[in-house]
């Protein structure tokens, strides 16, 4: 069995939230992504800041909004793509 194509899930500045394995940030109408998700995708990214990571701030509420996409990304992309994350608070559950 072949293995998938890697994509990282990782917000910044004006590029993201989907990296290639090469670094490059991938255009989101290139996948096989609901229009309605790729909006909400740009729309989440586009409020990134340094600020809003957790070891800077307590935003919750944007952290909580970026797993669910990251479920959501995972699930559209499953049969293409393996979407991973480098930093463990993507997945940590929140309170």
């Amino acid at each position: 069995m072949r293995a998938l194509p890697i994509l990282e899930f990782w917000p910044d500045y004006n590029a993201g939230p989907l990296w290639s394995s090469d670094g490059t940030s991938v255009d989101l109408t290139s996948l096989n992504l609901p229009r309605d998700l790729i909006q909400r995708l740009q729309s989440w990214n586009a409020r990134y800041a340094d600020d809003k990571l957790p070891f800077a701030s307590n935003d919750i509420e944007w952290l909580r909004d970026g797993e669910a996409l990251l479920d959501e990304v995972r699930a559209a992309l499953s049969t293409t793509h393996t979407v991973v994350v480098t930093e463990p608070w993507w997945e940590e559950p929140r309170t």
